[in-house]
């Protein structure tokens, strides 16, 4: 429940994983966030739950539990007291080789679920903390050549979904891109993340 939610301290989220995911393969860890899969369960719908957990850093709370804080470069970063703030639902899409196509979300009924998994996070978690996590529940960003690209799905003022690149992370080594955390790359709550794992 959203109380329960709430009350835990330590929790980064829930991945749930849809498909040929594997929730909670080892540990895994990145700046700010362990993640450890501590056991899952059938629902006999083939969705696979686990519970992850998080160890964050100590954040700056303003109203709300969450402040815009300025870095040593001077931009305005997003910070967030997970201990006060519940998660939102992030619907994440992962395929090989490729981004879906906006056509592929076109109609909810036909949107493509055996590639998705879920996670709660928040806006302020970075790529490279979405990067660990996949890694969790898909094996192909486990190998040492995997490449993750990373693009939102939203949208539009018409109303069409549109695909938006936003960045890429490496499976064995960091990134520039791996620091921007998804409220850097203006994620409103909704989007959904798709990403294409590239092992070439």
């Amino acid at each position: 429940t959203q109380n329960e939610l709430s009350a835990s301290a330590t929790m980064t989220g829930i991945a749930t994983g849809i498909g040929e995911g594997e929730a909670g393969v080892g540990t895994r860890e990145t700046e700010g966030m362990v993640a450890r899969e501590t056991g899952g369960e059938e629902d006999g719908t083939g969705t696979v739950t686990g519970v992850p957990q998080c160890q964050g850093g100590t954040m700056a709370v303003g109203r709300g539990g969450g402040i815009m804080m300025r870095d040593r470069g001077g931009e305005r970063k997003l910070r967030i007291d997970r201990q006060k703030i519940c998660p939102l639902l992030l619907r994440v899409f992962c395929k090989l080789g490729e981004h879906h196509k906006a056509d592929d979300f076109k109609h909810p009924e036909k949107e493509p679920t055996d590639d998705e998994f879920q996670i709660y996070t928040w806006k302020d978690a970075t790529l490279g903390e979405l990067t660990s996590l996949i890694k969790g529940v898909r094996k192909a960003a486990r190998r040492r050549t995997a490449r993750l690209s990373f693009a939102f799905v939203y949208p539009d003022r018409a109303g069409k979904k549109v695909v938006r690149y936003v960045g890429e992370t490496y499976s064995t080594r960091r990134s520039q891109d791996g620091k921007k955390s998804l409220a850097d790359l203006k994620f409103e709550t909704g989007d959904y993340l798709d990403v294409a794992i590239h092992l070439k």
